[in-house]
């Protein structure tokens, strides 16, 4: 095949592929916005290892409305790697995660990124100087989150996998 006519084969293959992919993206749904964001700080936060954190940040987000009673919370917690919108595919209206019903609360666990981890805590704790945090630290953590951030005493479930399990 002469250059010219490889050239024009690809032109011609490229704008197939443009033309599938314009057309996949008009028959999928609008995406859903994403969770509402928050992060509360914990002032020097004692982990089980016996070292303190001058400021613990738990990164976390939210669907739906908390009510009046308090008493329609849902806690999602972080499973491994994930961010607060780790469980998107799970939540939407008329699904057993319907923020309509629900108050979902999404975290993310120390060590994952936005959270408390070895590249946003400064000093003496930063990089690998970061103090090993366990899955007790995190179960702490949210808890404060919970009740002393968002006034949380009781949930109506705990739903999670993989680190998110051991959690619940």
């Amino acid at each position: 095949m002469s250059p010219q006519a490889r050239s024009a084969w690809y032109g011609k293959v490229a704008l197939l592929l443009l033309l599938l992919a314009s057309a996949a993206r008009a028959d999928e749904p609008a995406k859903k916005p994403g969770p509402a964001p928050g992060s509360f700080t914990i002032e020097s936060f004692r982990l089980e290892s016996g070292v303190t954190l001058p400021k613990a940040v738990v990164v976390y987000g939210t669907y739906g409305t908390l009510n009046a009673a308090k008493d329609n919370a849902v806690l999602l917690p972080s499973h491994y790697m994930a961010q607060s919108d780790g469980y998107d595919w799970l939540i939407g209206e008329g699904r057993t995660l319907d923020p309509r019903k629900h108050f979902l609360v999404m975290t993310e666990l120390f060590g994952n990124g936005r959270s408390s981890s070895p590249s946003n805590t400064p000093e003496p704790f930063h990089g690998p100087r970061f103090p090993v945090t366990t899955i007790r630290d995190n179960v702490e953590a949210v808890r404060r989150l919970l009740e002393d951030g968002l006034g949380i005493h009781h949930l109506k479930a705990v739903v999670g996998f993989s680190v998110g399990a051991e959690q619940s």
